[in-house]
């Protein structure tokens, strides 16, 4: 089946997918979605033109909301708030119930990013639990990349979870592992995501540990089959009841270095045990009344959304606004934006723990005058050569949740590959993650002036960069959208669009989300097929390479707030590339 038939097909099941249906289903797991006010899948009708098409309503509240990648992981976050918890509780869990429900895209072997608003002291905090690399890597090994055990760095989520729960949760952290400990051992059902990431991925799991669940006997796990996983169950019930310790200095923990050591790895107990989430100053910008606040580094993917609206603003007055949302001089502009902040990545982005001045080259990328020099190069109808820049990012989930009291959770946690490392810890259940697959090699690159590799060389305790980008804009102090995204190199790019989509145009969280994207990392331009064919040939005749975009399975997770009236009304979607699922209330 070709890339657009896919496509296709994956908007005509979003829009079969009704409210019946998922009630149906939510009392079939014995709970009731009653208080939920409206579910949002994706598409219903492609009407027009692509990039104006008519999306489904967005799910709509007054209090709650939540957007994850997955129907189980939006419903555990709505259980423990309904039962007591804030935004935070229901992150927490919703985070565990995709790393049993999505594992080919998080769980506690993995690590990411999370920012959180403060309804009480108006504050945005991001935190880092990215993975750090053992102290005695093998620079030879990093770049290599031939053992698998090499890629594997410290889990983070396991802490950044504890953290979000010491310092923001109403419940225990057993409350909210509950959920996820019950999907895990008593089963779930199979995801279209998820069954197409094992179809993808068959050959490899079946020389893997994971082959006993995903592929028995060599036949791929399908959509809708069910799973059972009692091992991981039991792990998440030991982190609820224990926290995080046994991860970093326990029998968990001497797991994790045994099963990586097994692998060609060089994990000691002592990185573990030194191991601690980061929290950081968000990376912010204000425009006008407006202040956007995304991940710092070691994130990259919040430089490009910055520099971006740094260029062309962030509400109607914007450049962009007149030329119409999804023409062919609006993706133009768009894509040569991009280009600038990629180059910036290659050159600027680092961990900053142990590259001091990426912080402070950061600020100096996103100065005003800076920008308005790239601003003045970029020409409408001309497209500017950009050397290529991969990464190496794939297996990757967001989420987004709110509450009442106006507290906000963005997150995205990762494994990097469709099953990090393929490497399980002991009898834990736990997937271990080949994150260290994101520091630069040479080619990453070469054509933009980096002495050395930059500083997302490879090298022992640093975290490697990532695309990550969990994102909250307030405006006048209180939120407006927050978003974030899953799809490895092309978060930056999915995140950038919606931003743009929500703040420039006005368009709701459905539309943001839902709408073709395009993606570029140099001078090709790669389009989704939904995207008019006038548009493509306008695209071509301003230079730009015009090629199908081959990856689909990038999603975008949005949460937007209207205060019209003195009344607020909560809106949330999902995006429909990998079947995710919102709620409201």
């Amino acid at each position: 089946m070709t890339y657009k038939n896919r496509m296709q097909n994956l908007y005509r099941h979003a829009a079969r997918i009704t409210r019946a249906s998922l009630t149906s289903a939510a009392k079939h797991r014995g709970r009731s979605l009653a208080p939920v006010a409206a579910l949002s899948s994706a598409v219903v009708a492609l009407i027009g033109m692509p990039a104006r098409a008519a999306f489904t309503s967005p799910a709509e509240g007054a209090s709650f909301a939540v957007a994850t990648e997955n129907a189980d992981a939006t419903k555990a976050a709505i259980a423990v708030m309904q039962s007591g918890g804030n935004a935070i509780d229901g992150a927490i869990a919703a985070a565990l119930a995709l790393g049993v429900t999505a594992p080919s895209s998080s769980g506690l072997g993995g690590g990411g990013f999370a920012l959180v608003y403060s309804a009480k002291d108006h504050k945005v905090t991001a935190l880092d639990f990215r993975e750090v690399s053992a102290a005695k890597s093998s620079n030879e090994d990093l770049i290599g990349r031939t053992k698998a055990g090499a890629s594997i760095g410290v889990p983070g989520e396991p802490a950044g979870l504890e953290w979000l729960s010491v310092h923001y949760a109403k419940n225990s952290l057993a409350q909210d592992a509950a959920p996820a400990a019950a999907l895990a051992t008593q089963g779930f059902g199979v995801s279209q995501h998820l069954g197409d990431a094992i179809a993808m991925q068959r050959t490899a799991l079946a020389t893997s540990p994971l082959a006993a669940l995903y592929a028995p006997g060599g036949a791929a796990i399908a959509f809708g089959q069910t799973i059972r996983n009692p091992a991981l169950g039991k792990t998440i019930a030991r982190f609820g009841a224990e926290g995080a310790k046994p991860f970093y200095s326990g029998d968990i923990a001497k797991q994790i270095v045994a099963a990586a050591a097994q692998a060609g790895g060089r994990l000691e107990a002592s990185d573990l045990a030194g191991y601690a989430a980061r929290e950081r100053a968000p990376l912010t910008r204000t425009f006008g009344a407006r202040t956007v606040s995304t991940m710092p580094a070691p994130s990259a993917g919040g430089l490009m959304q910055l520099e971006l609206l740094s260029l062309y603003g962030a509400d109607s007055t914007s450049s962009l606004h007149d030329i119409g949302f999804g023409s062919s001089q609006y993706f133009h502009m768009v894509a040569e934006g991009m280009r600038g902040a990629v180059a910036d990545r290659a050159r600027l982005a680092g961990d900053p723990d142990v590259e001091p001045q990426v912080n402070a080259a950061f600020d100096r990328a996103l100065e005003p005058a800076q920008m308005k020099a790239r601003l003045a190069r970029i020409d409408p109808r001309k497209t500017h050569a950009t050397a290529e820049f991969k990464t190496h990012e794939e297996g990757t989930t967001h989420l987004v949740v709110t509450d009442a009291e106006g507290n906000v959770v963005s997150l995205t946690t990762t494994v990097n590959d469709p099953f990090g490392a393929r490497v399980t810890a002991g009898d834990t259940g736990i997937v271990l993650n080949n994150q260290l697959n994101d520091f630069s090699l040479p080619a990453d690159v070469a054509g933009f002036g980096v002495i050395g590799l930059g500083p997302n060389r490879p090298r022992g305790g640093a975290r490697p960069v990532s695309s990550m980008a969990p994102t909250i804009v307030l405006e006048n102090g209180v939120p407006i959208v927050a978003l974030g995204g899953s799809g490895g190199r092309r978060i930056a790019t999915a995140t950038t669009q919606a931003l743009i989509g929500r703040l420039v145009y006005g368009l709701d969280a459905s539309t943001c989300v839902s709408s073709p994207r395009i993606y570029t990392q140099g001078t090709e331009l790669f389009i989704e097929p939904m995207i008019a064919e006038d548009v493509q040939v306008g695209l071509a005749a301003r230079g730009e390479s015009v090629k199908d975009e081959p990856f689909v399975k990038s999603g975008v997770q949005m949460v937007t707030w209207d205060r019209a009236g003195g009344q607020v009304t909560i809106r949330a979607a999902s995006d429909p590339r990998k079947h995710g699922f919102s709620a409201a209330w």
